[in-house]
């Protein structure tokens, strides 16, 4: 899975320059694929020091995260870390997209928003039904 790269200035997105420092990436300077640009889908680059290191720390650091997080399911589903944690997370991310949305008027920001609302509110319905249904089941 490529990892996508957004807000890029032209010379970023078309590969010649460091998507992470924006310094010009001449014959000279080594540098390396880190994903592509969403709005054409071509490659772009970072240099191979620091910026491609700090890309792959970086990635690793919230994959760890994802995994840790992933591991620590609440069986109640109330507590913070539980489906209402999480809820509450959804909810409050659909909030800052909203806010977001109403100032933004590039094209590609906003249809990347939509999409970001549209899956965090299928995630907060989802949470929502399940804790119903356990608030339900316990209510019987």
């Amino acid at each position: 899975m490529d990892r996508y790269f957004w807000h890029l200035s032209p010379s970023q997105a078309r590969g010649l320059a460091c998507v992470v420092c924006g310094v010009d990436l001449g014959k000279q300077m080594r540098h390396v694929p880190v994903g592509r640009d969403p709005a054409t889908d071509r490659e772009v680059y970072a240099c191979a020091e620091p910026c491609a290191v700090r890309i792959a720390e970086e990635s690793e650091r919230l994959a760890r995260e994802m995994r840790e997080s992933a591991g620590q399911a609440d069986d109640s589903g109330l507590g913070a870390d539980g489906e209402f944690g999480r809820l509450l997370r959804d909810l409050r991310i659909l909030v800052g997209a909203e806010a977001l949305l109403a100032t933004v008027d590039d094209l590609a920001t906003l249809r990347f928003l939509l999409q970001m609302a549209a899956v965090q509110s299928e995630q907060a319905m989802i949470r929502s039904r399940k804790l119903l249904a356990r608030m339900t089941l316990r209510e019987d």
